[in-house]
């Protein structure tokens, strides 16, 4: 044990705080790292030990050791503990975990009538039951028991067969060889980050960005380097300052009507960050989660289109607008990574379900998926020119609004002073639900953001919720 951490270290914790002691001994133990004070290699106590002398649960060392390790702050070895790790000018950024108890509440309303603008995909009664129920049946009276099988780990054969030619309609070169079928887009970043990353790789993101995939690239050691976004895509200058520097292993982006911001790349973009991961031998994940609602006059395919040296990995979800319980999304992989990536997804869970598989390629091939999207495409075109024009009437004019080509949400950028977090609060209490934007942010998280989706709340809902908020907002910029 390292006797001489106890002399010349001095931690407190404080039960009854707000914040839960194991991020309390995190952000001790990172500012530790941070100034110096526990150097590169340096060997932590032992979980109980630590705890012993802490006075709290092991539980409570093992939580906090895992949340250093997942940002980059120390490293662990078999049988020989945990050690801080080399840090670099990017974790030196790293801002702190919001702590547990702050987190808002975003799946769970607090009455029957309240208004949701925190779900982002379809309510129950805009999903397709009564067509999905008879291509069920129809999968089991032709497969009989096979249905129930174990698939291929890569994916039921002709339902890849059948995304390579939809694909092929989107202007996207396939091939079902390299189609791999996953239970979820959140499970396709989470194979790539284990196919691709080691401890200490560089990964790019997009900021503000999907929290999701930012907990996946951490949980394999990686430094996430943020690139600020603008209303067309990235910013360039700062994705080449940057890509000079860290030499990203990865660049993960969501090209069309990315998440939270709504904000769709521009072809120049698209190009100049195909060309700069050409360039410094960076490969791309495309997370593709919604482009089909794009309601632009010259919605752009998705980025995987412009790629002609394989190195773009495109990660597409059906479940997001289809039906989200039944897990089903795609990778379609560069050749020289569909090994890789399948053995990844055999250990993960073998094989995605093998009836939703069968039933989605029925789905497919027999263009009932098409009429579902155009179905949909009608609901929320509707549903977004309301959201637009309502918030354009109400919102006071201090707020800049984002105004999206498509999708299910809209941004909302806070005048100075104005919290989102607290207008968020002050919403609930009013029986508005709305996710503030500092969970999008990789580091340094601003709270001065809103993401208002219109998923599952109808004309009616859209005009009352936005005025609600639009009331909070004026009482805060009023007393501020």
């Amino acid at each position: 044990m390292n006797q001489d951490f106890f002399e010349f270290v001095s931690i407190q914790l404080t039960k009854g705080n707000k914040m839960a002691l194991y991020v309390q001994l995190y952000d001790a133990l990172r500012e530790l790292i941070l100034n110096g004070k526990l150097s590169y290699g340096y060997l932590l106590p032992p979980v109980r030990k630590f705890a012993t002398f802490l006075g709290v649960n092991p539980g409570t060392v093992v939580s906090a050791y895992k949340l250093l390790e997942q940002n980059g702050y120390i490293f662990s070895r078999s049988g020989s503990g945990s050690y801080v790790a080399e840090i670099t000018e990017s974790l030196e950024e790293e801002a702190a975990p919001l702590p547990e108890a702050e987190m808002p509440p975003l799946y769970e309303k607090p009455s029957a009538d309240c208004i949701d603008f925190a779900t982002v995909m379809p309510p129950p009664d805009l999903l397709p039951i009564d067509d999905f129920k008879h291509i069920l049946i129809e999968v089991l009276d032709r497969d009989q028991g096979n249905a129930f099988t174990y698939q291929d780990s890569q994916g039921f054969y002709p339902l890849r067969q059948a995304i390579s030619q939809y694909l092929k309609q989107h202007g996207i070169k396939a091939q079902a060889e390299n189609v791999q079928i996953i239970s979820g887009a959140q499970q396709g970043i989470d194979i790539v980050a284990k196919a691709l990353l080691n401890f200490g790789d560089y990964v790019f993101t997009e900021n503000p960005t999907y929290p999701g995939a930012i907990a996946a690239f951490r949980s394999r050691g990686a430094k996430i380097v943020d690139i600020d976004m603008e209303c067309d895509g990235l910013d360039i200058a700062d994705l080449e300052n940057k890509i000079r520097s860290f030499r990203p292993k990865l660049i993960y982006v969501m090209a069309n009507l990315q998440n939270p911001t709504g904000y769709s790349y521009s072809v120049a973009k698209r190009n100049r960050l195909l060309g700069l991961a050409r360039r410094y031998g960076a490969l791309v994940l495309e997370d593709d989660y919604i482009s089909e609602l794009d309601f632009s006059a010259t919605a752009l395919a998705p980025l995987k289109a412009l790629d002609r040296e394989q190195r773009v990995i495109y990660l597409k979800s059906f479940s997001k607008i289809f039906m989200p319980g039944l897990r089903l999304a795609f990778l379609l992989m560069p050749p020289h990574l569909v090994a890789r990536t399948l053995a990844v997804k055999h250990n993960s869970d073998i094989s995605t379900s093998g009836l939703t598989q069968r039933a989605f390629d029925l789905y497919l091939r027999k263009g009932i998926w098409q009429n579902h999207i155009a179905a949909l495409r009608r609901i929320y075109l509707e549903r977004y020119q309301t959201t637009l024009a309502t918030l354009e009437q109400f919102m006071p004019v201090e707020v800049v609004i984002n105004r999206p080509l498509g999708g299910m949400t809209c941004w909302l950028e806070l005048p100075d002073g104005i919290s989102g977090r607290k207008i968020a609060a002050k919403a609930l209490q009013q029986g508005v639900l709305i996710t503030p934007g500092d969970a999008f942010f990789p580091r340094h998280a601003p709270d001065r953001f809103l993401r208002l989706s219109f998923a599952v709340v109808c004309a009616e809902q859209i005009i009352q919720g936005v005025q609600k908020v639009a009331g909070i907002i004026q009482e805060a910029m009023r007393i501020r």
